[in-house]
């Protein structure tokens, strides 16, 4: 990497570990020197885990954010974030934030087959007091407790992941996290709700169905 005259080879990053939120973040100052050849935070991130400082089990739920919380795209040059101040003072350091424990689940409503075009995407916190949170059916049962869904519907609701493969109820949350999923409101998990329909039968009578 070129760094210009006006710039330092050095870079300041953060670690900002979940299971650590209530204590110091710890600081590291990285060389960003022509030698080094890290020309983006790809290249960074792709150090720290080779230098064994954090654990790569961790890779699917690890991002890189500037010290106003502001995501950065992981191919964001070294360059241009010292040309612009970013990570060349301890105050301005670069944060790696690290979910190593789960502390939210992100879950958008889909609705099958109804005119529902739009539909929420709603974060869970898992530090919540009182709120069992080991496996999917915690949450299930969580969200039918508050109301967010009405109560018939109990029994026509499933998980799926962004790439539309089904989860069971019984997948631990935590192992859901390590796969990527519901980490963030980009990336949710899917509750799959099958709206039932109200219909009428040929004697007068209506009843609920399913498409």
């Amino acid at each position: 990497m070129v760094v210009p005259d006006n710039c330092t080879s050095e870079l300041w990053i953060t670690y900002r570990q979940a299971s650590r939120s209530h204590k110091q973040a710890t600081a590291q100052l990285i060389d960003v020197g022509d030698s080094t050849h890290l020309i983006d935070l790809e290249d960074v991130l792709d150090r720290v885990f080779e230098q064994g400082f954090v654990d790569s089990k961790w890779r699917s739920v690890i991002w890189w954010e500037d010290c106003t919380s502001m995501r950065l795209k992981a191919s964001t040059t070294v360059q241009d974030l010292l040309v612009r101040g970013v990570g060349s003072t301890p105050e301005t350091a670069l944060r790696l934030i690290i979910v190593d424990i789960p502390v939210a689940i992100w879950v958008h409503y889909e609705y099958v087959h109804c005119g529902h075009q739009y539909t929420a995407t709603q974060r869970f916190r898992l530090e919540m007091p009182d709120f069992k949170c080991e496996r999917l059916a915690h949450i299930t049962n969580y969200i039918f407790a508050k109301g967010y869904l009405p109560s018939k519907t109990r029994s026509l609701v499933s998980w799926k992941a962004a790439s539309g493969k089904v989860i069971e109820e019984s997948a631990k949350v935590e192992d859901v996290l390590s796969w990527g999923e519901g980490v963030c409101e980009e990336k949710p998990l899917c509750l799959v709700i099958v709206e039932l329909l109200r219909l009428e039968s040929a004697d007068g009578r209506t009843y609920d169905a399913t498409v």
